[in-house]
Order: structure tokens, then C-alpha cells, then sequence
């Protein structure tokens, strides 16, 4: 059925137009190479002077924060707004304009931010609202120095069309003709009458349905009009081809679905979906539209979509816009996260995408949609959970011409502001992978999109790792976040502090820097950079986002440190309730904040495995086995608590509690990679490559621009600072990626499945590009805080080098920094600055080579000795006392070595089993330590070590025998296996 423009509407549309050519010339405008209009703003701040000349007004900048106001000005009410601004800066960044009553004054809601790139004339245009009158604006320019000279500010009508009355979408009904294609459990049921009337089916389950009421909308004579793709006049055709096997290849296995149909002025139109067979549980999608006319284009709706259609409705597990939505069962577009308008997400900015691919799982189930998005597409992606934009009752993901740049239209409308062309007999087309598998999260649609899609090539590195090495020695001596002995972890805007990590890395980088004078100053710098710290705070003076124990390792104090470490494990366990979860303390972050008022419980995964990863890195570091119980019992109750959910909540000191979050995936990664090395559990394995994928949605695999620093960039949060700004939607926090890389590696060291490597260097990698240029004289070498992909510029504050150093000296193929080994078997772990290898576990002890990295003498810890050691160092027997120190009560070694030694430590076997079958009788008896008992072992019993039989826990009686535990049992099957299990 036609829905045609109202003459009401159209009246008004020209009665519009007609405004907007009287008012054009009257709406506010400064011409900046007039001084009388220069003059008129006011009330400088942080600028040293105001200089008028034939390019604009010259602004020099001598501070942090900058800014001018304008005039009071008389703005139209009711009228959207484009504010238009011609400049030029010498350093790029973050632009700001606030607007505000003139008796008023600015705020961060009521504001507007752009980035510019510096040294180039640029001309922004950005989205006001309707003002009013009497109003002014405050022009905050980018950079904290320099100049910048602005040259024209006005602002245009923003004239918006109307959205029409959506049909609403129906459950396709087939039919016993309909065509069917499947892909092993995703199956395909199209209806024959009709253009997009058909099913998705995954495993029996029907998850979504195809949009059998769409229309098309162009722009004629200033006039929209408005048609169904599905009406009187149109011809559908759907056509199916089968799989055949000829003698090379296998073709066919085709579906494709064509309608025919006439716009209101003639236009001819053709609609195509093709479907063909991919690998099992994907379909090859391609869709395309064309006129034989020129068309004016508003709304072309290429592919939908609709989860839930006619079945489960608006419920869901999990659903998933990579890059901009990481939902459970609740809606999209929400503000828990983020205050209109920028929560409204429904046809995002594609730049925002990480990559293309939108996802929801209910029923046990998943289906999504993957696509190529390549950087200045005309189509943009439509997602919404409810269904808000056609009212279906279901949920929505699709594919649409024209696309979504954040100037084209509002992120929230289906309708842009303006229109596209589309030529006559050229298509509009988009291709991708209809998926659908099993599973309660997004996650296997994650790990599908990987795998049909790949990884992007990792980024180069100008000169090589060298060449960032001695960069980073650089930002380490010469930039501002160095004063004195003491460092910064950022600038500008943090103080300085003494830093243990600022010394190791200095010490560390002066080892991989060819510059004899450069590698003798770190050396220096290092010296001097310890005097400051307090030995027994040398793991905790740190100014990183990565830490491990390695500067008492290579510093000494050991001893010092592991009481240290000890007393803040039980300090953080203080922290948790009793049912074993962190609590959000509202009033701790920024602002005094209640940043738990959007979600719907106290606690989040992030915010708890923050915490837990400390504790569990203090009671591997320590050895104490109450640390260790205690950590390993609350890693299990978070299990229990958060498995297979949405990463979030740990950054609460300025982003909502609710909020998605690499960080929170990162923590979570590390807390099961901690607690698998602490108990071998391989379930806890299995936890951490969970929380892995959960990350992997938060890094740039597809490029937004076609600018050359993208790949494996990752953005923070989903989410914004105190819900208003900045949005981070789309704007990369490297630092919080690099924590996600660190943790990662750790992860890859233990499984040899999933792309952690390439990950964990790529995200390096975009670290590196990201860093200021040897070129900058107060930021050199640092990590910016935020880096904007449009325009490739940084903003601050500015990030010493250790956050980045810690991944990337792993990442790009150097010996580790630090090394932590656990040998179950023995109930012993190894901690030491370089790298373990060669490693022997025997009955009688355990054997390794330690290749320490730094040139001085260093330590090595080993952890949980029950009785005293016999320990050899190449293949001299040494006694434990000074250098070396052996603390009985605690079960701790510190010894002493330099260079690569090998070390052999003699110590009886905790987990060691013997079975043996009783003489005469039919009897087996198990024995194994009674101490093992204490370090958390259970006892498990299979029948096969083959097809899938369980390893259950020995639940018959256990008989204790001296030192021994035993188990006696008459065999009923042929063969029984049997393991220690922590």
C-alpha cells in the first residue's frame, strides 16, 4: 500500500524551505579576519594574546585549558542546527564548543567535540540543537600551546524529513513450496510470494525472520516519497539452484530472491537477496538494490533481519554490534551507560564499528550477521533491541543505504538528514555471512566472525623494534612525565612519584638501545630513580598498568617485598562480602559520583576481578597457601556468579558500573590464567578463553577510515565518563588494550589454541603508532590516553612507557621480563626476572635453567617447600644462607644467581601417586601424600582415557595411613585410571 507525502506535511515542508532561504542570511555568523567581529568575543582564558590578520583571529595558547566566549546572539526556536568552523591549530586534538544562555554558563552536557588535525585548515560541521535566544558560545580549541587562528563560525538551518508510519513487519508464512537452503544446523525458508518473507532456522529453533513489509523512500522536487518494496505492482521471483558435484568443483546451492517494482514517478526498481552455501552453519548473503533512474535516496533498506520474529520476541541471552553494544537481556540504546543523545545507537556511525558484525543468542542459540564494511561505504548497519524503528514485537539487525558517518543523520533515525544519490543502473550492494550455531552467548559468533574473516596484517613499526626501544628510552629521560628522580604516570595533570618500574625499564631498555651515551644515561637515570623508592616497596612504587614482582627480583629485598605482599593480599580480601563479591561504594570516583545507579546489582565481574587479580597475583608471588585457598575460592564463587556474561564495571572511578569494558576482560583473563597456574584446574582454562573473546570485540579488526593507524586499536568502553562525556564509543584507550594484551600473552603461554599472539603484538603494535614521535619535545615517547582514528591526532593525558613496555617486550619476541612457573606435582612455584626453560619435574625434585636478563646479580623465589631443600647451582651444592636465605615457616627459597644458571632444587613429590595391585587378592590399593591434602588435591578416578569419559572425584572412603592417604578398591572394570587434581 502507498503512503504518500500529506498535504499537510508537504505544505509544511515548503513552508520550510521557504524559511530557510528568507532566515539563511540572518542566522548568527563571525567573519574572524574582521576585527570589529574579533572583538566581540571575550573573557579569555589560558590564551596569551588575540591577534586579528587577513586569515582570522590568531589565538596563542599558554595553557592546559583554553578558551574564548562569544557574544550573545539570537538563534532561531525550534530550528536544529549545523555550526559550521573554519581553523587551523599547530597542534591537533580535541575541539570543543559549549552553548549556553547568556545568563547562564557552560556545562558538559550542553556541549559539542570534534577533533582536528594539526597544521591544515579544516572545516568542521557538527550537530547543534535548537537554541533559542540570547545565546553564546564558548570555543574551547584544541592543544595546551601554540597558535591557532580561526577564521569563520556560522551555523545553518538542520532540516530533518519526517519518518513515515512504518508498516509492521509479519511472521513469513512459506508455504509447502517455499525454498530451502541449509548449512548444516542453519537452515533458510523462503516464501515464494514475497521479497524477504523468510525464516532463519538454527538447530530446529526459529531465531529470526526476514522484513516482508519494507519501504524505499527518495526525495523528488523537495518532496519525499514513500513506497513498498512488496506492493500491487511488484514482481517477486525466487529462484533456487541445488548443490551438484561436477568433476573439479561443487556449484550451485544457491537461493536468490528478486523483486520488481515502480516508485510513484516512474522509477523501476530492482530488489535481489542471493544466498549460497558457505561452510557449515554460514550462507554467503549478497544484496542488492538498483533503479533505471536517478534517484535522490532516504531510505533503502538492503537486508533485514529480525531476531525473534513470530517466537522468543524481544528476550535474548546476549546480543552484540562489535565496537558499540555488548548487551544481556535488555535493551539497546539504553542510558545506563550513556546520556542522550549520544546513547541513541540504533544506525551508528560505521566509523564506530570494530568490525562488522551484530549478533544475538537466545535459546541456546545464536544468529548473526557479518559483513565487508570498507572505509567510506554508503551503507551503515541498523540495530536495535527491542525493536523501537519498525515495531515488530521482535528485534532488528540490518544492513541500509543510505550509511551513517555521524553528520549524515542521527544515530537514532532511519531517516538521514539529507539525501544520497544512487545512479541510474548502478547498484547499491552489500555482501556478508548470515551465521548461526549453538551457544548461550555471542561469543561463538565472535569466534566465527575470526575465523571466516581473519585478523587485519599486524601494523608496521617504522624502524623496527629498535627503533621504539630507544623512543621509549627517550619518553623515559626526556619527556615531562620525568622530574627529577621522580616520575609520572601521566601528564599533564598527575604528580610525581617515586617509581621502582620507571628504574627496571630504564635498566632493561639500556640493554636494547645501540646509543652508548643514550644506554648510559638510562643506567644513570635507573641509579638515581631507585634511590628514591623504599626497598621494601619496590613492587608497589610503580607508575604501569601492568604489574608483577620482577623489581625486588632483580633489585633484592625480596623478603621485604613478600611481606609487603602479604599484608596487602589480606588487606584487598578484606574487601570482599561474605558471599565473596566486590560491592560498588558509591561516592570513590570522580565527581563523588554514584556511578552503580544504572545497574541492576552492586557488583560487576570487573570491578570484583580487579581486586582478585591482585590478591591472586600476592598469594602466587607469596606462596601462601591460605592466600592461594582463599583467592582460588573466590575465583570459584565469581564462576558461579558470572559465567558466560558480559565483561564490565572496571574502570568505576569514572565510567558506570553497567558499562562494557576491555578492562573487566583483561582482569577476568588474568584472574583464570592465575588460578589455573596456582591449581592446574584446566576448567579454569577454559574460563579464561571465555573472557578472552569477550575482549576481542573492543579492538578495531576492520579499518573506519583510510587513515593508516586503525588495526588493533582498542577502545575502552561502551560507554562514556560520567555518562556524558568523552564518549569512548569509537575513540581507543590503548592503555586499557595493553592491559587486555598482557593478559592475553600470560593465556597463550598455557593454550595453543585461538589468536591470542597475534592479538597481543597487533594491539602492541597500534600502541606503538599511537606514541608521540621522537619529534614531539614534551611528549616524546609517551602512550596518549585516547587516540581519534578520523583525524589521527592524540589527546591527553599522556602515558609513561610501561604500560606498553610490559606486552610488548613478550610481543615483539624479546626474553621475559619476569617468569612465574608452578610445578604441581611438587606443590612448588618459581618466580624469576628472565626466563625459565628446560624445566624437569621428577618424584625426587624439579630442575630448570633461569636466563636472567639483567647484567647484576639477581633473585630467584621459589614458593611451598614443606621441608628443607637440597639445591644445586650449576651443579654445585649450596648452602642456604647468605646471599641466598631459606625461610622455613613460610616454605620460601631466596636465592641469589647471575647470568643463566641452572638450578636443581631436591624436594619430595606432593602429588604422587602409587597404584599397585595386592598380592593373591582381587585389590588395588592408591596411595599418595597426606600433605597434598593441604595444598587443595583431590583424588579422580576415569575408565578411559579416551571417547569422552568424565574424570570424576573419588567420593568412597579414604583411609589415612602416617603420611600417607590411601584408597583400597576391588576393580569391576578392566583398567581404572587415576589423578591428582588442585
Amino acid at each position: 500500500m502507498k503512503t504518500p507525502l500529506s498535504r499537510s506535511l508537504a505544505a509544511g515542508l515548503a513552508a520550510g524551505l521557504t524559511w530557510f532561504a528568507a532566515r539563511a542570511a540572518e542566522l548568527p555568523a563571525f567573519d574572524f579576519t574582521d576585527p570589529t567581529q574579533s572583538a566581540q568575543w571575550g573573557d579569555p582564558h589560558h590564551l596569551s594574546s588575540r591577534v586579528t590578520t587577513p586569515e582570522g583571529l590568531v589565538l596563542t595558547i599558554n595553557g592546559p585549558d583554553p578558551w574564548l566566549i562569544s557574544p550573545p546572539r539570537d538563534y532561531p526556536v525550534g530550528q536544529p542546527l549545523w555550526l559550521h568552523l573554519r581553523l587551523r591549530s599547530d597542534q591537533g586534538g580535541m575541539t570543543q564548543v559549549f552553548y549556553f544562555p547568556a545568563s547562564g554558563a557552560p556545562s558538559e552536557p550542553n556541549s559539542v567535540r570534534f577533533h582536528v588535525p594539526p597544521g591544515v585548515w579544516t572545516e568542521v560541521k557538527v550537530r547543534l540543537p535548537a537554541l533559542g535566544p540570547a545565546h553564546r558560545l564558548r570555543l574551547d580549541p584544541p592543544g595546551t600551546g601554540g597558535q591557532c587562528v580561526l577564521g569563520r563560525l556560522w551555523v545553518t538551518a538542520r532540516l530533518t524529513f519526517a519518518a513515515p508510519d512504518w508498516p509492521r513487519p509479519t511472521p513469513p508464512e512459506p508455504g509447502a513450496d517455499a525454498a530451502v537452503l541449509e548449512s548444516g544446523e542453519l537452515k533458510l525458508v523462503h516464501a515464494r510470494a514475497a521479497w524477504g518473507s523468510f525464516w532463519v532456522e538454527v538447530a530446529g529453533e526459529r531465531m529470526a525472520a526476514g522484513h516482508n513489509a519494507p519501504l524505499i523512500g527518495y526525495v523528488r522536487d523537495g518532496q519525499p516519497r514513500w513506497f513498498p518494496v512488496n506492493g500491487s505492482n511488484a514482481v517477486v521471483v525466487v529462484q533456487q539452484a541445488a548443490r551438484t558435484q561436477l568433476a573439479d568443483a561443487a556449484v550451485g546451492g544457491t537461493l536468490t530472491a528478486r523483486v520488481t517494482v515502480s516508485d510513484p514517478d516512474g522509477g523501476r526498481w530492482q530488489l535481489e537477496h542471493t544466498f549460497k552455501l558457505h561452510t557449515a552453519g554460514a550462507l554467503l548473503v549478497e544484496a542488492t538494490a538498483r533503479c533505471d533512474r536517478d534517484r535522490e535516496v532516504l531510505y533503502l533498506p538492503l537486508f533485514t533481519l529480525l531476531p525473534g520474529l513470530g517466537h522468543y520476541g524481544t528476550n535474548k541471552t546476549q546480543a552484540l554490534l562489535a565496537g558499540v553494544e555488548y548487551l544481556e537481556n535488555e535493551p539497546s540504546s539504553s542510558t545506563a551507560d550513556l546520556n542522550p543523545p549520544d546513547s541513541n545507537r540504533q544506525v551508528t556511525d560505521t566509523a564506530k564499528l570494530t568490525f562488522p558484525l551484530m549478533a544475538v543468542a537466545a535459546r541456546e542459540r545464536y544468529v548473526a550477521l557479518a559483513w565487508t564494511q570498507p572505509p567510506g561505504a554508503p551503507t551503515c548497519a541498523v540495530f536495535d533491541t527491542p525493536d523501537r524503528l519498525l515495531h515488530s514485537g521482535a528485534q532488528v539487525m540490518g544492513l541500509l543505504f543510505p550509511g551513517s558517518d555521524g553528520t549524515l543523520r542521527d544515530e537514532s533515525s532511519l531517516v538521514p538528514y539529507d539525501t544520497v544519490r544512487l545512479a541510474a543502473n548502478k547498484p547499491a550492494r552489500v555482501a556478508g555471512l548470515l551465521l548461526g550455531g549453538r551457544g548461550r552467548s555471542v561469543v561463538p559468533a565472535v569466534q566465527e566472525y575470526v575465523r571466516h574473516f581473519g585478523l587485519p596484517p599486524l601494523p608496521e613499526i617504522p624502524g623496527g623494534p629498535a627503533a621504539y626501544w630507544e623512543l621509549a628510552a627517550r619518553g623515559w629521560l626526556d619527556s615531562q612525565i620525568r622530574d627529577g628522580n621522580l616520575y609520572r604516570h601521566a601528564t599533564p595533570g598527575f604528580n610525581s612519584v617515586p617509581a621502582a618500574d620507571a628504574a627496571l625499564y630504564e635498566d632493561w631498555l639500556a640493554l636494547r638501545v645501540g646509543d652508548v651515551a643514550l644506554a648510559q644515561r638510562l643506567r644513570d637515570a635507573a641509579r638515581q630513580a631507585l634511590d628514591r623508592v623504599t626497598p621494601a616497596n619496590y613492587n608497589h612504587a610503580r607508575v604501569g598498568h601492568v604489574r608483577d614482582p620482577s623489581p625486588a627480583l632483580v633489585y633484592g629485598a625480596v623478603a621485604a617485598n613478600l611481606v609487603q605482599a602479604e599484608a596487602h593480599a589480606r588487606g584487598l580480601l578484606g574487601r570482599f562480602e561474605a558471599d565473596g563479591f566486590i560491592r560498588y561504594q558509591p561516592g570513590g570516583g570522580i565527581g563523588g559520583l554514584d556511578y552503580g545507579r544504572t545497574h541492576w546489582a552492586p557488583d560487576a565481574n570487573g570491578l570484583t576481578a580487579g581486586v582478585l587479580a591482585a590478591v591472586l597475583q600476592e598469594a602466587a608471588f607469596t606462596g601462601n597457601r591460605d592466600l592461594i585457598a582463599a583467592g582460588l575460592r573466590h575465583l570459584r564463587a565469581l564462576t558461579e556468579r558470572y559465567r558466560e556474561s558480559v565483561p564490565r564495571g572496571a574502570q568505576t572511578w569514572e565510567i558506570p558500573l553497567h558499562t562494557p569494558d576491555i578492562l573487566a576482560s583483561a582482569h577476568l583473563v588474568q584472574c583464570y590464567v592465575l588460578g589455573y597456574e596456582l591449581s592446574g584446574d584446566a576448567a579454569l582454562l577454559d574460563q579464561a578463553r571465555y573472557w578472552a573473546w569477550t575482549g576481542v570485540p573492543f579492538v578495531y579488526l576492520n579499518a573506519p577510515t583510510d587513515q593508516p593507524v586503525w588495526a588493533y586499536a582498542t577502545i575502552p568502553v561502551l560507554g562514556a565518563t560520567q555518562w556524558i562525556a568523552p564518549n569512548w564509543i569509537g575513540l581507543p584507550v590503548q592503555w586499557c588494550g595493553l592491559v587486555y594484551a598482557d593478559a592475553l600473552l600470560r593465556l597463550a603461554r598455557h593454550v595453543s589454541d585461538g589468536p591470542w599472539r597475534q592479538l597481543a603484538e597487533g594491539i602492541v603494535r597500534s600502541g606503538i603508532q599511537q606514541t608521540y614521535p621522537a619529534s614531539d619535545p614534551k611528549y616524546l615517547g609517551l602512550l596518549p590516553d585516547s587516540f581519534n582514528l578520523r583525524t589521527q591526532t592524540r589527546n591527553p593525558a599522556n602515558i609513561n612507557p610501561a604500560t606498553l613496555l610490559a606486552p610488548a617486550i613478550g610481543a615483539l619476541g624479546q626474553p621475559p621480563l619476569y617468569e612465574f612457573r608452578a610445578f604441581h606435582r611438587q606443590g612448588l612455584g618459581v618466580h624469576a626476572p628472565g626466563e625459565l626453560r628446560d624445566l624437569e619435574e621428577r618424584a625426587d625434585g624439579l630442575a630448570f635453567t633461569v636466563a636472567g636478563w639483567s647484567p647484576r646479580p639477581y633473585f630467584v623465589l621459589i614458593t611451598g617447600l614443606r621441608q628443607t631443600p637440597q639445591v644445586r647451582l650449576n651443579e654445585r651444592t649450596v648452602l642456604l644462607n647468605a646471599p641466598h636465605e631459606y625461610q622455613a615457616a613460610a616454605g620460601r627459597l631466596i636465592l641469589q644467581v647471575s647470568g643463566t644458571a641452572r638450578i636443581e632444587v631436591g624436594h619430595p613429590a606432593l602429588a604422587a601417586l602409587q597404584i599397585r595391585r595386592v598380592p593373591g587378592v582381587a585389590e588395588v590399593q592408591v596411595r599418595w601424600p597426606a600433605a597434598a591434602g593441604a595444598y587443595n588435591f583431590v583424588l579422580e578416578s576415569t575408565s578411559s582415557l579416551g571417547g569422552g569419559a568424565p574424570w570424576e572425584e573419588w567420593m568412597e572412603a579414604v583411609q589415612p595411613t602416617g603420611d600417607q592417604l590411601m584408597v583400597h578398591l576391588t576393580p569391576r572394570e578392566p583398567q581404572g585410571w587415576f589423578r591428582l587434581r588442585r
